[in-house]
């Protein structure tokens, strides 16, 4: 996994920088984190039932901004996360995106993307100094949504909604995240793919 991100900023973004208060809540979020206490609950296509697994995390975040849009003005976190089942050597999810805040509003956003070609804007209100927040996102929103390719929205494991739960008191990172799904392998009914750990700093 890469420890640092090596492109460069476009123009209208300062360069990465030095962490401090600008970021609100994410300036504790900046740096690199670990973790192997990750509980995961999906569906398992090998086995064609829903399991849980025990898996270990790293995640870089790398600080800079701010991002003006006009007269909106945030500062932001690039961030590559990487996620391996407990003793094996390949790994089986990853995530790139940002994290952003928005002093002016309390607005938080996490936009993601995961390579089964979902995307995702959630966001939250919160304050500068908080230690614990959530954001949402739900299919359909034109501001706090979904986006998934053609084979997923037509039933297979269309994504419905995202929530996530984050806790960074002590020093510690920890979320707890629920993606609802509308899966074929369930009937076409609802299932809750959760995940859930506690990184440390590195």
């Amino acid at each position: 996994m890469a420890t640092g991100t090596t492109f460069g900023a476009p123009a209208h973004m300062a360069a990465f920088a030095d962490v401090d208060e600008r970021w609100g809540p994410l300036e504790k979020l900046a740096g690199q984190w670990a973790g192997d206490k990750g509980q995961d609950f999906s569906y398992s296509y090998s086995e064609k039932k829903d399991t849980e697994n025990l898996y270990r995390e790293e995640i870089t975040f790398d600080p800079f901004g701010p991002v003006d849009n006009g007269s909106q003005s945030m500062f932001a976190l690039d961030y590559r996360m990487k996620a391996w089942r407990l003793g094996a050597d390949d790994f089986f999810h990853m995530e790139v995106g940002y994290w952003l805040w928005e002093p002016a509003t309390g607005n938080i956003l996490r936009c993601f993307m995961v390579p089964r070609s979902t995307t995702i804007i959630a966001s939250g209100q919160t304050e500068a100094n908080a230690t614990s927040f959530s954001l949402k996102a739900e299919a359909g929103s034109a501001t706090n949504g979904v986006l998934q390719n053609a084979y997923l929205n037509g039933g297979a494991a269309r994504t419905t909604a995202y929530e996530l739960s984050v806790d960074l008191a002590g020093g510690n990172y920890s979320y707890q995240e629920d993606t609802v799904l509308e899966m074929a392998a369930h009937g076409g009914g609802e299932m809750h793919h959760t995940d859930k750990n506690t990184l440390q700093k590195v």
